[in-house]
């Protein structure tokens, strides 16, 4: 199995730019005080997914970073070096981008050194539920993970990182990038250039993996 050897904040080249429009409109960030209100609601959130089966405590893991998370690092720069750990000061790499959110989302995980090392490697450090879409034709990519059903789930590429949203309608591509923006944003998949010129497509589906979500929940 093909592996990457690029550390995640490495700078991913590709051919052609992500169209802004398909990206959500690029809004000012949101008070620094907002985002330390979204992540302290995490307490509440994990006593009211005990209450509920692994599948919907996963779902709701999944919508709280999608809908509480994400919102606020839209169009935070992003940079090489970039280290950030709040929303709209600074700029911020790809693999720090992932793992600063799982952080901030309860989940315990080495920000730092798991945003240098290979994707891959993260994702097996998390989570057993992994599938390498490598050999699969765009559209046959993107169609397998969809029938995956709801969730989130870390992608690795080539030289690049991020989340796949899917949010029972449509896939979307959440991370931080030097195409297109030039910043964090959330893309619909299909429409995605950086994921279609990645020959290397590995994904670790997070959410739905019964023993990650019972990690998360201690």
């Amino acid at each position: 199995m093909k592996s990457i050897l690029i550390p995640l904040a490495a700078l991913f080249f590709c051919i052609g730019a992500v169209k802004a429009s398909e990206n959500y409109p690029l809004i000012a960030p949101k008070p620094e005080e907002s985002y330390a209100k979204a992540k302290s609601a995490i307490n509440q959130l994990k006593i009211s997914c005990r209450k509920m089966s692994t599948k919907k405590a996963g779902e709701a893991f999944a919508s709280y970073i999608d809908k509480q998370l994400v919102p606020h690092w839209i169009g935070t720069p992003w940079d090489y070096n970039g280290i950030t750990q709040t929303p709209g000061k600074g700029k911020i790499a790809c693999g720090y981008f992932v793992t600063t959110v799982l952080r901030d989302a309860g989940v315990r995980i080495n920000r730092v050194k798991m945003a240098q090392c290979a994707s891959e490697t993260m994702i097996n450090s998390l989570t057993k539920n992994k599938v390498n879409y490598s050999s699969l034709s765009f559209n046959e990519f993107i169609n397998k993970v969809k029938a995956k059903g709801n969730g989130i789930s870390i992608i690795g590429l080539d030289n690049h990182t991020g989340f796949l949203y899917n949010d029972g309608k449509e896939l979307w591509f959440i991370h931080s990038s030097v195409a297109g923006t030039r910043a964090v944003a959330k893309e619909k998949a299909r429409a995605s250039s950086v994921l279609y010129y990645s020959n290397y497509k590995v994904v670790g589906f997070i959410s739905q993996d019964a023993n990650f979500i019972k990690r998360w929940l201690k």
